[in-house]
């Protein structure tokens, strides 16, 4: 994918199976953004295909494209949600549009989404009365409010405090997790983040897929630049956190000492 004769993505090559969470992960301007945009059919590559459970996302026809993204949940980097909307229209709009869900399911659907992102009291309050975490969990409850077959995070906790992201990963953790089958990216420039969603990484730098693994094994053995990109941003973590993160203990006893 190229603009203006500057290549965006080269080369670019992995695959996503059923029940799978992977986490998407490189530094700003790697061309994770472009990847979710051709993913979702919002750009057409100069080369290549893109498959999205078995539709070929570039020769479909419009209502197949269409067809296929309703099995697709999208959580967008700052909620995106409808400021005209109440929170509970916000989600009623997804699933009217998404789904064969009756009122009465999707009444059920919303209080039992709500109360998993533990927003309850929030139904009839819109965007602009709720804090910026607050947004990003209602933005998550209508990505996973059409029991998609695939969930994409776009930077769910970019911008926020440490609590907070976690309160999050862990929402996220719980609701896309109930459907086993729901296969699971998460994007985001955070490695620790990245290493806490999911085991296996996918390293984006400019433009090309640099790794592809398990993210210990990465830490450990990955190249000279994978290894400096997923360290320099775990050293200098507090010890017991570190540890807490399951970090390997090559890597503990290299950088901490006790």
């Amino acid at each position: 994918m190229s603009f203006g004769g500057t290549s965006i993505l080269d080369d670019i090559s992995f695959s996503v199976s059923r029940g799978e969470r992977v986490s998407l992960i490189g530094p700003g301007g790697s061309g994770k953004s472009t990847v979710l945009k051709l993913l979702l059919g919002l750009l057409t590559p100069d080369a290549g295909d893109i498959v999205l459970m078995d539709t070929d996302m570039i020769r479909a026809s419009d209502r197949e494209r269409q067809k296929t993204l309703r099995g697709v949940g999208m959580a967008f980097q700052q909620g995106a949600l409808f400021d005209f909307m109440t929170v509970a229209e916000n989600l009623t709009f997804a699933m009217e549009h998404m789904t064969d869900l009756g009122p009465e399911e999707v009444e059920q659907r919303i209080d039992s989404l709500l109360a998993g992102v533990k927003l309850s009291r929030t139904k009839n309050m819109y965007p602009y009365e709720l804090s910026g975490g607050m947004q990003r969990r209602v933005g998550i409850a209508r990505a996973l409010a059409t029991d998609p077959v695939v969930s994409i995070f776009d930077e769910p906790t970019a911008g926020l405090d440490p609590v907070t992201s976690t309160i999050i990963l862990n929402m996220i953790s719980n609701l896309a997790g109930a459907s086993r089958d729901c296969a699971q990216l998460i994007v985001t420039s955070n490695v620790e983040i990245g290493i806490r969603f999911a085991d296996r990484l996918l390293v984006l730098n400019e433009g090309r897929i640099v790794a592809d693994g398990p993210w210990r094994e990465l830490l450990l053995h990955g190249s000279d630049w994978v290894r400096n990109f997923l360290g320099v941003r775990l050293i200098g973590l507090d010890f017991e956190y570190a540890q807490g993160l399951k970090l390997p203990a090559e890597f503990l006893a290299q950088h901490w000492s006790r």
